[in-house]
């Protein structure tokens, strides 16, 4: 048997639970978004969409989520690449701080939720979703820009020291360039997990229904679920999508 098809093979389960954990039940709300309801099942085209992107509720929503991803992905995504630098440097105090930004990983959500209202109980704005967000995902960036980070050769920063290369210029002209693929690989799951900051903030806010400034895209899918409207879950699900 030749080394592709054993790899076709034994890929074979994987797509089959793809196909029907995911692009089934996505076909399925495909349809859902261009129906009526549930019941009479007529179809209406784009109306859904049409709907969804004017109501005033789902552009509150688009319009916080999408701050999220323009100002706090960029933020962990530089901070990690310059903590991934610290890294690299023997300082018990760098190490630390460091180890500061991987511990949440390992600490449950309630935990933190418990830490921020203590800290920010007089904050009524999005500085304390913004930095739970960036605390609790800076450090699988740390761990994926890290790695690439450790696997640079050192002959290649002191090549750069012989021709006069500078501190800033041998990470942005050698570290960057080598980090790159980490870099944007980070960037997708910072992105994605922008999208599942609802926990933390349903935790913290404590209801569906937390101040404008907080209310994302997955608190409007969650209250259309709990009211059962599948043709607004459906098209907002299909929109997060796109």
């Amino acid at each position: 048997m030749k080394w592709k098809t054993k790899c076709f093979l034994i890929a074979i389960p994987s797509f089959l639970g793809i196909t029907i954990m995911y692009i089934i039940p996505f076909i399925k709300v495909l349809y859902y978004s261009v129906i009526d309801n549930q019941f009479n099942k007529k179809f209406v085209g784009i109306n859904n969409y049409y709907s969804t992107l004017n109501n005033e509720y789902f552009k509150i929503a688009l319009k916080n989520t999408m701050l999220i991803i323009l100002i706090c992905v960029p933020i962990i995504i530089v901070c990690a690449f310059i903590l991934s630098i610290i890294q690299q440097n023997k300082n018990k105090i760098l190490k630390f701080l460091y180890s500061f930004f991987i511990i949440p990983i390992v600490i449950p959500s309630v935990s933190i939720i418990e830490v921020w209202h203590k800290f920010f109980s007089n904050f009524d704005n999005v500085i304390p979703i913004y930095t739970l967000f960036a605390w609790k995902n800076i450090g699988i960036c740390i761990i994926l820009i890290s790695a690439s980070v450790n696997t640079i050769p050192n002959s290649f920063y002191e090549v750069a020291y012989l021709n006069g290369a500078g501190y800033f210029q041998k990470h942005f002209y050698i570290t960057l360039p080598y980090c790159f693929p980490s870099i944007i690989f980070s960037t997708l799951i910072t992105i994605v997990n922008s999208f599942k900051i609802y926990k933390e903030s349903f935790l913290y806010f404590r209801t569906n229904y937390p101040p404008v400034h907080s209310y994302t895209i997955q608190y409007y899918m969650n209250n259309n679920f709990l009211k059962l409207d599948y043709q607004a879950l459906a098209t907002s699900s299909v929109i997060v999508v796109v």
